[in-house]
């Protein structure tokens, strides 16, 4: 295939015209946790597809920068579980146009990463914590950690890299419910960005509306008074942000439930195994493995992943909503 004409940064788009900046790759699918909305573990999976290589990865994120994306996210999984992340992130710092790189995590190994990673060019960091009580901690996670993975957080909050370190919690009725006040004061008062997210029916999450809190119900039990952040009024992601005037941190809400982001997503996701996935929510995917490991030259690359994100349908369109009845494997396509 002819490779595609080298386009300026942020101009590839889907189907339906929206611009593709922001691409979130999953390193693996284990975890060295059990939460009990996702329930991975570290049980055995036979039939669990090799990981992408390192070298593999690069070609493929270098291709997506040729079309313009300059976010990267790690996920997974658990992504610190990666042998050679440090050296990952660093290798992709040096690839053209990619400006951000970011890390989604549980924290659990973060203690001994963390300046490894800052030095490697690290500069955007998310932390999992569902708790700020230690034994619910446990009862959640399946591991007794809280101390660690609060240390981690103080740590990156004072290395002073990240503009503000986020911290994602999925709220569930009966699990955590009663801490989005303690939560948000929290982030509030020491510049952290809290950020509740809707508890999503996803595969193996044992989802009801039971346990389900919406985002309605999350803002009356804060009770804080928040005012929208003027300075996220432009941004393409699924949080809607909000602030108290005169404190340093924030509150913000995920609520894919209750609301949808498919009029403005800017992101493609990419499983460990090297499928391009067009939607959280979707059924749609496209297998890169083939084209790598040094097979095409990565405008060639570009082109073929240009040509399937492109067409119609392997988006969903605006109008639909961000939750289907289709079910996905949170450790598989890394959130």
């Amino acid at each position: 295939m002819k490779p595609p004409d080298q386009p300026e940064k942020g101009i590839f788009k889907d189907a339906s015209g929206r611009e593709l900046t922001y691409l979130r790759v999953s390193l693996t699918e284990r975890c060295n946790m059990k939460c009990v909305y996702c329930q991975t573990g570290n049980a055995p999976n036979d039939t669990r597809p090799q990981d992408l290589s390192d070298s593999e990865l690069l070609e493929l994120i270098g291709a997506f920068s040729i079309l313009g994306v300059d976010k990267i996210r790690f996920t997974g999984g658990e992504p610190l579980l990666r042998r050679g992340i440090v050296d990952l992130v660093r290798n992709t710092r040096t690839i053209d146009n990619v400006t951000l790189v970011g890390l989604t995590t549980n924290g659990l190994l973060l203690d001994k990463l963390l300046d490894p990673l800052v030095q490697a060019g690290l500069n955007r960091l998310n932390v999992s914590l569902d708790t700020l009580n230690p034994e619910r901690f446990k009862r959640i996670t399946g591991v007794d950690c809280f101390p660690r993975v609060l240390k981690s957080i103080k740590d990156a909050v004072e290395s002073g890299v990240f503009a503000r370190v986020k911290i994602n919690t999925v709220v569930m009725r009966g699990f955590n419910d009663d801490e989005v006040h303690r939560f948000s004061e929290w982030g509030i008062q020491t510049g952290l960005d809290i950020r509740f997210i809707e508890f999503m029916p996803t595969r193996h999450s044992a989802w009801s509306e039971k346990l389900f809190v919406g985002e309605k119900e999350l803002r009356e039990n804060i009770s804080l008074p928040l005012e929208p952040d003027p300075s996220t009024r432009h941004n393409d992601g699924p949080a809607k942000t909000f602030l108290v005037p005169g404190q340093p941190g924030r509150v913000s809400f995920i609520s894919a439930v209750t609301s949808s982001f498919c009029d403005s997503c800017n992101r493609l996701r990419v499983t460990s195994s090297g499928e391009i996935v067009g939607c959280l929510f979707g059924v749609s995917r496209f297998d890169c493995r083939p084209y790598l490991g040094g097979k095409l030259d990565t405008g060639e690359i570009a082109g073929i992943i240009a040509s399937h994100i492109s067409r119609a349908g392997f988006r969903r369109t605006p109008s639909e909503r961000s939750i289907t009845d289709d079910r996905p494997s949170m450790r598989g396509i890394g959130g």
